[in-house]
């Protein structure tokens, strides 16, 4: 197998953003729910799903007006920006992806990102991280309210589709059960779980992970780079 294609996840694998979606979040469903977020619930209900999913999750589909799940999404990510870019030790692509992704373009690895982001955040990582190097903002999937949320494979199939890649000659790389799953659905030919900012045992539980790392140094990466990459 060789392979032709990458598609990443953003949060949890590109960035390891986690501590302050959790924040953000656990703050929301205090103040909609009056109660405290799991742990479990935050890594199977939240990580990888849509806003919108998660609001209609916790209070009820269609126990909230279309207006007012845009209101509260963005001043949940704004609450959200506010803290990452606070952090400078955390606001940052996760080691060795810089270097990883220039290797990529040298070797003509197609790359795009299927992330279950809104825009206003994939605007943010843009800039933030400077990844129109790497990227084509215009044939990202993002939530933009057409597709399902992970696990169902949409936006993995459409991530594919807008770079011409086959199934079959394409890597996903994840950090969430439910977009594994999502990975899976999509017929990823390899599918590699990161564990950085997650939960390694939830995704070596999934039992569709072809390899797990940590983040994208030579130790972990370097087996791909030589035997799997095209």
């Amino acid at each position: 197998m060789k392979i032709r294609n990458i598609i990443f996840d953003c949060n949890g694998t590109m960035i390891f953003d986690g501590k302050y979606h959790d924040i953000a979040w656990r703050t929301y469903v205090g103040k909609l729910a009056g109660r405290e977020l799991t742990k479990e619930e935050f890594q199977h209900q939240i990580l990888g799903h849509t806003n919108r999913d998660i609001f209609e999750w916790l209070l009820g589909k269609g126990a909230l007006s279309e207006e007012k799940i845009m209101q509260l999404t963005e001043e949940k990510e704004v609450l959200y920006r506010s803290m990452y870019q606070e952090d400078q030790d955390a606001c940052r692509l996760v080691k060795g992806l810089p270097e990883f992704l220039d290797e990529l373009q040298r070797r003509n690895i197609k790359c795009n990102i299927a992330t279950a982001s809104g825009l206003s955040n994939v605007d943010f990582y843009f800039e933030r991280f400077a990844l129109a190097k790497w990227f084509d903002k215009s044939k990202l999937a993002y939530d933009d309210g057409t597709m399902r949320a992970k696990p169902a494979p949409d936006m993995y199939i459409r991530a594919m589709e807008r770079i011409g890649a086959e199934p079959s000659e394409t890597m996903v790389i994840e950090d969430s059960p439910s977009g594994v799953k999502a990975a899976v659905a999509a017929n990823a030919a390899c599918i590699v779980g990161i564990y950085g900012d997650s939960d390694k045992k939830l995704l070596q539980n999934t039992g569709v992970c072809d390899y797990l790392i940590e983040d994208y140094t030579r130790n972990y990466i370097g087996y791909i780079e030589q035997n799997l990459l095209e």
